[in-house]
């Protein structure tokens, strides 16, 4: 044997030798566990002869706990000097309470943190997802093939969940989709074509808002016991303080400069942008939006009373947005986003002492917002045109001032009031409801199966369960 061959392996194994010595394990000790008595004396035996040693390299913790005291690196060796709490610590720190997961594609991804809290105070303000095609060949109990058969299942489905369906087609396709289609009043919209046979669907903040009450249950059930293949890639979760007595930006500025939006203690702070004037408030509203837009995780702070036209509104809100580029988002999100939101940052836990549980917190978000832009419409009217319209009305009367005043378009709504008159049911009438009011008349007779088709299509098809022969 060549003399550095056997040095190594001399070498070698007095560091085995070593190691054994001060971690009183073996072979045979792996191999058969001993009791609790035998593991206590063995423990006792090992620390008794290992002093003056480095019986301070390995943990303190008898054979069986050894996978809750892993070493951290490969010469087990841990820190010296540290006691067994700080051990835990550092692990806990390190590692945090993020669960990894691997995709289909061998790709590892971080899980969303949940954190128990008593009450709901946050809502879903924005949410993508997407569905294999094969969901609404499901749906149908049929083999779809044309892209507006797909579509038309799709708008049919839709408005069981969130009360409207697709209304028009855009003329450009959205987030590399080579075709997309408008749901509602502008609620959202349906991407199709070109995505290996998937379907994304993308509910704005104003869908979510407008949507028919309980729309994330009806979601979250066609999402994990109907849809094939479902995925969510986005979702946004907002919570509100109308009044701003406990969440403001200057707040969140102060929990960033706190480090208190970064899990290791010590690390870099996230990355923080801040938008209008905060040297010199306007009354236009200022917002701190902190961490990078391309990751998983994104808050934003603004101040959306002020943002919607009244400088002296204290509304102030947040919003998370999760993506699925490093993390999964599953569908229980929906149920319970009050839990991701405060396992979001170590600051959101303070939420859970200042928020109690309101049923009504989407409807009083859509109130405010109206008054708000009410007062500002008539403010702006009064201000830019209060003289031209008092003129015309000593010149004409009321009567014939009005009618010259008014715009004649049937679509005369301003945007900025939209969400005066906005609903689930406002705007066109979806497509699939159009195109058979344009093929069946209410005066033809009434439909009759044939054999065949009774025997091929279930009776149960189509919207809330009506005949679905046609």
């Amino acid at each position: 044997m060549r003399p550095v061959r056997r040095a190594l392996m001399t070498a070698r194994k007095e560091a085995s030798d070593l190691y054994s010595q001060a971690s009183a394990s073996s072979s045979r000790s792996r191999l058969a566990r001993p009791s609790r008595a035998a593991e206590g004396c063995a423990l006792a035996q090992t620390e008794e002869r290992t002093k003056g040693a480095r019986h301070e390299l390995v943990p303190h913790f008898s054979h069986d706990s050894g996978a809750l005291a892993t070493a951290i690196n490969n010469m087990a060796e841990n820190l010296a000097g540290e006691s067994d709490a700080s051990w835990s610590a550092i692990s806990d720190e390190h590692f945090g309470h993020v669960q990894l997961v691997m995709t289909d594609s061998g790709q590892v991804k971080t899980v969303m943190v949940r954190r128990p809290v008593e009450n709901q105070f946050c809502i879903i303000d924005w949410i993508n997802f997407s569905v294999s095609e094969d969901t609404w060949c499901r749906t149908a109990r049929e083999q779809l093939i044309s892209d507006e058969q797909f579509v038309t299942e799709a708008s049919r489905q839709l408005e069981k969940i969130f009360g409207f369906g697709v209304t028009e087609k855009c003329k450009t396709g959205k987030n590399f989709f080579k075709e997309s289609w408008i749901l509602g009043d502008g609620m959202g919209f349906v991407c199709f074509g070109g995505q290996k046979s998937k379907m994304g669907i993308i509910i704005s903040g104003h869908g979510c808002l407008h949507a028919l009450p309980g729309w994330e249950v009806r979601l979250h059930a066609f999402l994990t016991t109907v849809a094939i293949a479902p995925k969510i890639s986005r979702v946004d979760i907002a919570h509100d303080d109308f009044d701003g007595g406990y969440l403001s930006v200057d707040w969140a500025f102060d929990q960033w400069k706190a480090n208190r939006f970064s899990f290791k203690a010590g690390g870099r702070p996230p990355e923080i942008q801040k938008h209008g004037n905060w040297d010199r408030p306007s009354g236009k509203g200022r917002t701190l939006a902190i961490g990078m837009r391309s990751s998983s995780k994104y808050v934003r702070f603004y101040e959306k009373g002020r943002m919607e036209g009244d400088k002296e509104s204290n509304w102030c809100r947040c919003e998370i947005e999760f993506k699925n580029t490093n993390t999964i988002i599953r569908p229980d999100v929906l149920l319970n986003p009050s839990e991701f939101f405060v396992g979001a940052y170590p600051c959101m836990a303070d939420f859970k002492k200042f928020s109690l549980v309101d049923d009504g917190l989407r409807f009083e978000a859509k109130r405010r917002a109206a008054v708000i832009n009410h007062d500002a419409a008539e403010k702006w009217l009064t201000i830019q045109c209060g003289k031209y319209i008092r003129v015309w009305r000593e010149l004409y009367g009321d009567k014939e001032a009005l009618d010259r005043l008014c715009c004649p378009d049937d679509d005369y709504w301003p945007k900025r009031l939209r969400s005066l008159t906005d609903s689930a049911a406002s705007g066109s009438p979806p497509i699939h409801k159009t195109r058979l009011s344009e093929v069946f008349d209410a005066n033809d007779p009434p439909f009759v199966p044939t054999r065949m088709q009774f025997y091929k299509t279930v009776p149960s098809f189509g919207l809330n369960g009506e005949n679905g022969f046609r």
